[in-house]
């Protein structure tokens, strides 16, 4: 063997050796434990909802309101953070998640709003029992809940008051709302949109009271 086939083979043994080397170096880092980096976010009741507070004046211990069917819109049934880029585009986040449904999260804060925000603890989500009494129905259909990617944080639903029986409609009405958040804070985010969902259980809330005031407060 020749000097030069001597060098030539020990540079192809040593290029070889570099490259399982490489090649089990990325292995292992491809292979290796990943660290979680998701993290996830609920929305939560408002302020006034979040402590125990005294009945308004306008209320009564024996008023029962029933809160549904509340209904969001497929795109925001899953676990990713949904933000909205464009009119017609949608980003899921890869990394940030809802805690648990958002549809249960919504309706969950929505129904602590509104028994702080009417003063009384008689809220009962659909469905319920025929055998449970409620004096007013309140249905939320809700169009847009999401940021943008200015942070912008917007509730547009359609909600409606029935009567007790809730074949008569008292009431209807659409609502858009807004909260501003800080642009790329998921955390900031889900606060603005628990705000909105305060705001929308406020105007709810006095309705309310304006329908069961007409009604002496026992509306039939």
């Amino acid at each position: 063997m020749t000097s030069t086939n001597r060098l030539l083979k020990t540079c192809a043994v040593g290029a070889l050796a570099m490259t399982l080397a490489g090649c089990s170096y990325f292995a292992k880092q491809i292979l290796a434990p990943q660290k979680d980096e998701t993290k996830f976010y609920l929305l939560t009741p408002a302020e006034a909802a979040s402590a125990p507070s005294a009945a308004s004046p306008t209320s009564s211990g024996d008023f029962t309101l029933g809160l549904g069917p509340v209904k969001l819109p497929p795109y925001l049934d899953r676990q990713e953070v949904v933000t909205r880029t464009a009119p017609n585009r949608l980003d899921l986040s890869k990394s940030e998640r809802w805690g648990e449904s958002l549809q249960t999260n919504f309706t969950s804060v929505m129904s602590r709003n509104l028994a702080a925000q009417i003063g009384t603890q008689q809220i009962v989500v659909f469905p319920w029992y025929n055998t449970i009494h409620v004096d007013l129905q309140v249905q939320i259909e809700v169009y847009r809940f999401e940021t943008d990617s200015q942070g912008l944080a917007q509730l547009s639903a359609k909600w409606t008051v029935r009567d007790s029986d809730g074949k008569n409609i008292l009431y209807v009405a659409e609502s858009n709302l807004s909260q501003q958040s800080k642009a790329g804070d998921t955390a900031d985010a889900a606060a603005a949109l628990s705000k909105t969902v305060g705001d929308l259980s406020r105007e709810i809330a006095n309705m309310v009271q304006q329908l069961r005031a007409r009604n002496g407060g026992h509306p039939a």
